[in-house]
């Protein structure tokens, strides 16, 4: 499907679909993936008849816009992209799931917009937007990176001296990109279960141990809060958004309960 374009307040023009009819929900992917990964896992094709299932390729992805400088990631930016297609599509309030990183994006929508009726948070932590080993991850790309980015960019860059493997990911065309919207992560500020302002339910695979640590340590707080936990048996991180047969009766059931 051809997408629609929405032009965020920087200019950035984000691509999206929208199909179905009904109350609205926007469901933004993982990070590295793209609006198609919601169609080819089955959400969109059994979410279509009872709602607007509005599919959004965040900035750096898919059909959308790709700087590669890290400011135009900072957080305020991505918010500003999901607003500009949610108005786009005609969304005033929304439904909002998000999938690993765009659960991550997608929780900064939640607290600083108002317009989020209702969140499924699947698959990641909350607290700090990079915990942990994911930090250092993103840290050792910059490391490595870097250089190579800066190289290319006053003209001095000889892709010999690279290895075969790292030559073969410079000439994907992703490299810059990728450590831009990694980077400005850095940055993103901390969000806890009890800053989530609409109703929230935390999908975590079993078998994801960095979510799983983190709904361990969050479990015993969140009475008071509007975030719900539901452990989902045995799944991984990549299963908690290919597994819809699992996921999606949850997911589902709480937008349902939280009037779409």
């Amino acid at each position: 499907m051809p997408p629609q374009l929405a032009t965020s307040g920087d200019g950035a023009r984000i691509a999206y679909d929208v199909t179905g009819s009904g109350p609205p929900v926007l469901l933004l992917h993982g990070g590295g993936q793209t609006r198609r990964a919601w169609h080819d896992a089955g959400y969109v094709s059994r979410l279509s008849s009872e709602l607007t299932v509005i599919c959004v390729d965040l900035r750096g992805n898919g059909d959308s816009d790709k700087p590669d400088a890290v400011d135009r990631y900072a957080i305020d930016h991505l918010v500003d992209d999901i607003l500009a297609v949610a108005d786009a599509a005609g969304a005033q309030t929304f439904a909002l799931w998000g999938f690993s990183y765009g659960a991550n994006i997608g929780r900064y929508v939640a607290v600083r917009t108002g317009r989020v009726r209702s969140m499924v948070y699947i698959g990641i932590p909350f607290g700090s937007a990079t915990p942990g080993p994911f930090r250092e991850m993103i840290l050792g790309l910059r490391t490595k990176w870097t250089p190579v980015v800066a190289a290319h960019r006053d003209g001095t860059f000889d892709d010999r001296l690279l290895s075969d493997d790292d030559r073969r990911a410079w000439q994907r065309g992703a490299v810059p990109v990728t450590l831009a919207w990694l980077g400005a992560m850095l940055d993103y500020p901390i969000i806890n279960p009890a800053d989530m302002p609409c109703p929230t339910l935390w999908l975590v695979g079993s078998a994801n141990a960095d979510a799983m640590a983190s709904a361990t340590a969050h479990k015993a707080g969140l009475d008071g809060t509007e975030v719900s936990l539901t452990i989902l048996d045995g799944l991984t991180h990549a299963q908690e958004l290919e597994r819809v047969d699992v996921t999606l009766p949850h997911a589902l059931a709480f937008t349902r309960a939280h009037g779409h």
